[in-house]
């Protein structure tokens, strides 16, 4: 007697290559049908995966908060980013969506379309079409607040930029620039960022203790030798030391002219951390 196992495997081999064909698509079809309804089900979200400080993610609603306060910015996560990418604005006293308060970018109020989150700890938005560089700005209940920093709508053109590479702040296509601000902010861990310059580059350095974290604000002298340099690729800046378990991040950047005119700068990869 032939076992039921032997019964199938000489049934399938006497199939047809067509019939195997329409039989292994019919199991891929049963496959793919809860992957297609969880999808249905579970819209897409344009939640921005750079974020450094991520929070908790919640739907655009009517609910609001009565702030107990003015309005605080206390950073703008990231400090660049292309039309489309999301932008996080973390504070305090921002109340929620209402019809006597707006969030604007380089001047421009940002549309309901391009809201994702208000809370009053936090706003996210989408970068909008035909945006431009600027302060981000909120307006509630008439009480306005912007950001200290300043954000940059960068596009392919954009070629100024920032990476944490190695345990060392590296940049690249400086030309034009003479200072370089930067903040370096923990992300989580815990202990102390040891930041020195390498030879040859000027620095100073203000701790800064925010809500969302330490930021270290460090400002670079750029010579007109350094920023030809780093046109020819990256050039090393600051050696920044750490405890293993501490993360850091590039929450601010703004290079400036010998004219105090800021140029577009981006950072490498947008979550940048080491």
């Amino acid at each position: 007697m032939l076992s039921k196992k032997t019964k199938i495997l000489r049934w399938f081999y006497k199939l047809s290559w067509k019939k195997i064909v329409g039989f292994s698509m019919f199991l891929l079809v049963l496959g793919v049908m809860p992957l297609v309804r969880n999808a249905a089900i579970n819209p897409t979200r344009t939640r921005s995966e750079a974020a450094l400080l991520t929070p908790k993610a919640e739907e655009i609603t009517k609910k609001f908060e009565v702030p107990e306060g003015p309005p605080i910015i206390y950073l703008v996560d990231h400090f660049f980013g292309k039309v489309g990418d999301a932008v996080l604005i973390h504070g305090e006293n921002l109340g929620g969506v209402d019809e006597n308060s707006w969030v604007s970018l380089g001047g421009s109020k940002i549309s309901m379309d391009n809201l994702i989150n208000w809370t009053g700890d936090y706003i996210e938005f989408k970068v909008p079409n035909k945006a431009r560089s600027g302060k981000v700005e909120v307006s509630i209940l008439g009480k306005r607040a912007s950001w200290e920093g300043m954000f940059f709508v960068t596009d392919e053109n954009t070629k100024a930029e920032l990476r944490l590479v190695d345990n060392e702040l590296k940049a690249k296509n400086l030309l034009g620039g003479t200072e370089l601000l930067v903040w370096l902010i923990k992300v989580k861990g815990e202990g102390e960022l040891v930041i020195n310059p390498v030879n040859g580059v000027g620095m100073s350095k203000v701790e800064i203790d925010l809500p969302v974290g330490k930021v270290y604000e460090v400002k670079i002298k750029i010579s007109s030798s350094l920023a030809t340099k780093s046109e020819l690729g990256l050039i090393s800046l600051l050696k920044l030391g750490k405890p293993e378990e501490l993360v850091v991040g590039i929450a601010r950047g703004e290079l400036s002219d010998n004219q105090g005119q800021l140029i577009p700068l981006q950072s490498h990869p947008l979550y940048v951390s080491f």
